[in-house]
């Protein structure tokens, strides 16, 4: 698997938890930052531009769940470069 200095800095995607305050919204897939304010296994997932539903601005994973971030989710340069055309919305 993936060492923590390689998972520091990647972006990914989450999935945000759902907020109680919004109990009819589906759970969100979010960009997020991968960093690392304290000592392994946790990172914090920092989000890029949330929707305003979401009230936090990122969520603790662990070193398990952003290594399966990292290779399973990455934010591909093509997605962030063609976003606008990818959104069908």
């Amino acid at each position: 698997m993936l060492s923590p200095q390689e998972i520091i800095g990647q972006k990914v995607w989450v999935t945000a938890p759902p907020d109680p305050h919004y109990p009819d919204l589906q759970p969100a897939k979010i960009k997020a930052e991968l960093t690392q304010p304290t000592s392994p296994p946790w990172f914090f997932a920092l989000y890029i531009d949330p929707p305003r539903s979401i009230a936090t601005a990122g969520q603790w994973i662990s070193l398990y769940e952003a290594q399966l971030a990292v290779l399973q989710d990455p934010v591909l340069e093509l997605e962030a470069e063609y976003e606008d055309e990818l959104n069908f919305s």
